[in-house]
């Protein structure tokens, strides 16, 4: 099943996505969250967005920094995170 944040996904961050993320997110031995994993999912996501992008970019435990994604923006990483950790897609069309 394919989330909608999966959806939003560029084509350029499908290929970053599986030219980075996957070699950690897809394989149990690694130790890192597996896409789709929602137990393993869902006390992260509880800490919010911000805090799973800090991760990311400043690394933390077994992720390191950037994902090994020296490619990688932070529009792209806040899109994959979305993705990996099933969170939703922020309504950027509603007027404040």
């Amino acid at each position: 099943v394919i989330n909608s944040a999966a959806q939003d996904m560029t084509q350029r961050q499908t290929e970053l996505f599986a030219n980075n993320c996957i070699q950690c997110h897809a394989f149990e031995p690694s130790g890192a969250p597996n896409i789709g994993d929602v137990n393993a999912w869902q006390q992260r996501s509880a800490k919010g967005e911000e805090l799973l992008l800090r991760h990311v970019i400043e690394g933390f435990q077994g992720m390191p920094p950037l994902g090994y994604c020296s490619a990688c923006n932070e529009q792209d990483f806040r899109v994959m995170v979305r993705a990996m950790a099933d969170l939703p897609t922020p309504n950027t069309s509603e007027a404040n």
